[in-house]
């Protein structure tokens, strides 16, 4: 039996780790986790007392500089193998270069890594394991990815305990996340969906679906297990509502069997007023969806959303008419963008005021999306350059993108209470020295205590959201420190 020591940096339950750790349950081995915000300076000690046989990182880009500095360490202070999974290793293989990385993992790894962990088990250095890039004395054993499941009913549920063992807190909201799929049918530019599609090529169907019963038993389960009531439930997909006759059948037996509120993710060239109709009567109360720019150029040629602006409207009127509040996604510093487009964002996300509470970022142009080879033709971005990092950063440099990164801390407070407009337009026009990024800083800060409150008050009641958006902001704040 091998011991599997996940190292995450912030706290938060994350789903990467939850199915691993069931997966490897299955094959006789165990899973644990530590969190570096939580355990503060004593971070390296509990690794070191976890007396792990593999440390592990499952990476989205813009943590990688932590992962890479963190897995040095890892190897000063214990002898072990240090791996990485994740988006970032699936889209950025060459992270197996990183000193003190020992092995990545390419993909869906809940048949790889219990065969990684089991080849250790066995003596060998799992260079043979397929989605495994492996260092080895001869060089990088590079194999094919691993053919994707066809049944995700055939997966163990998410190990829910994982993190609750040693943080209680993580695990103490009154919601519960559930995955219906994995899989989204269509290609923004930003977003990695075609190449995951190439990259599985001739290897599976994927977009996959669990099953109603699988479904609605894991969220009775989930109840059955709360000392306190579970008050709603929030489906994670990509993309909730792109099986119309899945979603009528599923949505039926939840209204009947489960009933609780819930939030989910929608598409505006998707929404109908069935569709709306729906959702509201099935008890959804919350849904997000991408608007990402209101210059149609941006969004429909540059973005590839191919969404209009009468169908974002009409979306918005409509789940606004059946009480149904909801987030739109905004970037900004997109290829080309300057600060009088970006304000065309700005007036859309006016124009449908009434329910959304938006969240905005800038563009993380990753390597080998469409809008990264848009951005690498116009000289916008350097050969080589990944595109990783987080979204409050700006990896794209062009005349706007300062006065754009200040109109992003700014946008939520602008869209919300128009009358604040002018004064923050006039800070973004014209920087103050130094206390200039004070601000901002602050701004995204009270935006996510305001904009969670405002979201989950419907779910956790306004005092329980607002407590939990104060308890998230404290976390956020110590991951900036």
């Amino acid at each position: 039996m091998a011991t599997v020591l996940f190292l995450q940096r912030d706290g938060y339950e994350s789903f990467g780790p939850m199915y691993l750790s069931a997966a490897l349950a299955r094959r006789g081995h165990r899973a644990e986790v530590l969190v570096e915000v939580e355990e503060g300076r004593g971070f390296m000690a509990a690794v070191a007392a976890a007396k792990p046989d593999i440390v592990a990182f499952s990476l989205m880009s813009g943590l990688q500089d932590w992962a890479a500095r963190t897995a040095r360490a890892v190897k000063r202070l214990m002898n072990v193998p240090v791996i990485a999974g994740g988006p970032h290793c699936t889209f950025f293989p060459e992270f197996i270069e990183e000193e003190g990385i020992d092995a990545v993992c390419r993909g869906e790894a809940e048949d790889a890594l219990p065969d990684f962990a089991d080849a250790l088990a066995a003596g060998g250095d799992g260079s043979d394991v397929p989605g495994f890039w492996v260092k080895t004395a001869r060089g990088v054993a590079k194999n094919e990815i691993y053919p994707l499941r066809p049944d995700l009913d055939s997966l163990p549920r998410p190990d829910r305990t994982l993190y609750a063992r040693r943080y209680p807190q993580l695990a103490r909201s009154s919601g519960a996340q559930i995955l219906v799929a994995r899989g989204c049918p269509y290609s923004c530019s930003f977003c990695y969906n075609r190449v995951l599609r190439g990259l599985y090529k001739g290897k599976g169907s994927y977009i996959r679906r669990h099953g109603h019963r699988r479904v609605l038993d894991e969220i009775r389960d989930i109840a059955a297990s709360r000392s306190a009531p579970l008050r709603y439930v929030t489906f994670v997909d990509d993309l909730f509502v792109q099986d119309s006759e899945w979603l009528e059948g599923f949505l039926e037996l939840y209204r009947a069997e489960v009933g609780l509120p819930f939030m989910c993710g929608v598409r505006a060239n998707l929404m109908d007023e069935a569709l709306t109709k729906l959702l509201a009567r099935s008890g959804c109360r919350m849904v997000s969806f991408g608007v990402e720019s209101g210059d149609a150029a941006m969004r429909n040629e540059t973005l590839n959303k191919k969404i209009s602006e009468e169908q974002i409207v009409r979306t918005a009127a409509m789940l606004h008419a059946h009480g149904i509040r909801f987030s739109t996604f905004n970037m900004f510093n997109l290829p080309g963008e300057t600060l009088e487009k970006a304000v065309a964002t700005l007036r859309l996300n006016q124009r449908i005021r009434a329910g959304n509470h938006p969240w905005s970022g800038l563009l993380q142009p990753y390597r080998g999306t469409d809008v990264y080879d848009i951005a690498l033709r116009m000289g916008l971005i350097p050969q080589g350059e990944t595109g990783a990092n987080l979204f409050t950063s700006a990896t794209l440099r062009q005349p706007d993108t300062d006065a754009l990164e200040r109109f992003n801390a700014y946008f939520y407070w602008m869209v919300r209470y128009p009358w604040l407009e002018r004064p923050l337009m006039a800070l973004v026009k014209h920087p103050v020295p130094v206390l200039g990024p004070v601000l901002a800083k602050v701004s995204s800060l009270a935006v996510s205590l305001h904009r969670y409150a405002c979201l989950f008050a419907p779910f956790e009641g306004w005092m329980g959201a607002l407590g939990t958006a104060v308890r998230d902001g404290l976390r956020r704040i110590r991951s900036y420190l």
